[in-house]
């Protein structure tokens, strides 16, 4: 049966290895491509990802990102994730990012943009393991 997703499947699929595993196969990826693994790395962890981090990581996070760009990125975000942020934010945080995210229309390339920005701290601090996304299955202590 041929698959029917290609390079979101691909990287579905890693995003649910073990760490241990998934970093195997990236390492080994990339001797053979680095283009399409750093592809691949992009599609695993997406701005819907921040809804699996805790709510210490977020503090953390939201110290080297520009909230800005957050505000931006939630135009094109789902629900889930603007309620797990506002449930995980001051008020202060909130306010400032409601101010952005309801203000006057922006073009969806300058959203993509600022998600991207976002994605970049996100991805290395993944890579550092100061970031962990556990997608409900994993438990830590």
């Amino acid at each position: 049966m041929p698959l029917k997703k290609g390079p979101k499947a691909a990287a579905d699929l890693l995003a649910n290895l073990p760490a241990s595993a998934r970093d195997k196969v990236i390492d080994e990826m990339r001797k053979q491509n680095p283009e399409m693994t750093e592809a691949l790395l992009k599609m695993m962890i997406t701005i819907e990802d921040l809804q699996f981090i805790t709510p210490k990581m977020l503090q953390e996070l939201l110290r080297e990102i520009d909230l800005t760009d957050l505000a931006k990125s939630l135009r094109i975000a789902s629900a889930e994730l603007k309620n797990f942020l506002f449930k995980n934010i001051s008020n202060t945080i909130k306010k400032d990012i409601e101010d952005i995210l309801l203000g006057p229309p922006l073009p969806v390339n300058k959203v993509q943009e600022a998600q991207e920005r976002i994605m970049v701290v996100v991805r290395k601090k993944v890579e550092k393991g100061e970031l962990i996304i556990t997608r409900g299955k994993d438990e830590y202590v």
